[in-house]
């Protein structure tokens, strides 16, 4: 059976997150063979947004990475690098992003070396067993290091359902790159696949999960920030996305990211294979945890067949863009994200093209004054009505 720990942590003072995560890294056991004095260690963070603040709980705290940076270095005799590519693709966004975090503070202090990944070496990468992406490109360091260190944040995602391990590796992918992935599988199962497509060539040797303070509601940018108070470790970035994705009352064989995943072999999300050490999962739980409103699809797969599923919610259910104009600054990065050239501001005021926009929710991904509104067509809208009346699900 594979462990996967999780550790209690009240908040984000410095001690308690790193005796929580030194408590995780006990009890997941042999992390001497893995790490080892010397080794480069990378600490892939999520850096989705460039502008917001470790209150807004959009991007991997920084006290989480500060306390593994102190670790690695301090007692494995590590060399540490820090990196990701940030959501946005305004030019300088991912060093601004790291500002923003004070991760260029923590490197000061530390040592600690920064990776822009949209700066790093280009690398060629082919999966032969890919489902949507085939090839792709990642940053040179990812694969250059010793050791990969996963942090992601624990959040909802409007497409994807959730987002933790397996979605926080697609940011070794430089700018662009990502726009492109979005273009070629704009829906969330074909998302889905070409996500673990990536996970597959990228998979991290530990994943350290940042869940004292969590996203809920429409995630991963412009939900909710809501207290988890955990910290959660593994060696299978599979299991722990299990593992997270239960605490916040999804079944994570329904979150098709995890279940492709766990059916390709590249990690396991039976709960009956998982050793959950640290904490009681029951007890830790948080029942209502509120689901992204494009959680129709979920209470819908109680009842419809897969293959079926599939059709209705890539073609009569599924979403477009629109702008909530009172929130909206006309800063554009809506437009410049998105991958189907469905937004313009002919006038100043951001307008879709709804014959052109594919649901693929980057928009939504980037927009920091939470302007952006996902349209439901009628058969959506009823799906997520019956789930509300119902009580099947508390959504945003």
């Amino acid at each position: 059976m594979t462990t996967i720990a999780i550790s209690h942590c009240d908040d984000y003072g410095l001690e308690k997150v790193s005796a929580a995560t030194k408590r995780c890294l006990s009890l997941i056991g042999n992390i001497e063979t893995i790490v080892r004095p010397g080794m480069k260690v990378l600490l892939k963070l999520n850096l989705l947004s460039a502008s917001l603040g470790p209150e807004r709980a959009v991007n991997t705290h920084p006290a989480v990475i500060r306390a593994l940076v102190d670790i690695f270095m301090g007692d494995y005799g590590c060399e540490v690098y820090i990196g990701d590519s940030c959501g946005s693709l305004r030019t300088g966004s991912t060093d601004k992003g790291f500002r923003v975090t004070q991760i260029d503070k923590i490197a000061e202090d530390t040592g600690a070396i920064i990776v822009n990944f949209d700066k790093d070496e280009a690398l060629d990468i082919t999966n032969k067993n890919a489902v949507i992406l085939k090839d792709f490109k990642i940053a040179k360091t990812v694969k250059s290091v010793d050791v990969v260190v996963n942090v992601p944040k624990l959040k909802t995602h409007g497409l994807t359902r959730y987002t933790g391990a397996i979605k926080n590796m697609f940011g070794s992918i430089p700018a662009n790159g990502k726009k492109n992935v979005h273009l070629l599988a704009p829906k969330n199962r074909s998302m889905a696949q070409a996500l673990v497509d990536v996970f597959e060539m990228v998979q991290p040797h530990i994943t350290i999960m940042d869940a004292v303070i969590g996203m809920e509601g429409n995630g991963p940018n412009a939900g909710d920030p809501r207290k988890v108070g955990l910290i959660i470790a593994g060696i299978d970035g599979v299991a722990l996305d299990a593992v997270a994705s239960t605490i916040i009352g999804f079944d994570p064989m329904k979150v098709p990211i995890i279940r492709y995943a766990h059916e390709r072999k590249l990690g396991t999300a039976d709960m009956n294979k998982i050793d959950v050490s640290g904490e009681d999962i029951c007890k830790v739980a948080v029942s209502d945890f509120k689901k992204p409103s494009s959680s129709a699809q979920d209470f819908a797969s109680n009842y419809i067949p897969d293959f079926l599923l599939a059709k209705m919610f890539d073609n009569s259910c599924s979403s477009v863009s629109s702008v909530y104009e009172p929130n909206c600054t006309r800063c554009y990065e809506c437009i410049r994200n998105c991958p189907a050239k469905a937004m313009s501001a002919p006038d100043g005021r951001v307008i879709v093209d709804e014959d052109k926009c594919i649901g693929c929710f980057c928009c939504d991904e980037v927009c920091n004054y939470k302007a952006i509104v996902m349209k439901r067509t009628f058969l959506g809208r009823a799906f997520l009505k019956m789930a509300v009346f119902l009580g099947v699900e508390r959504l945003q």
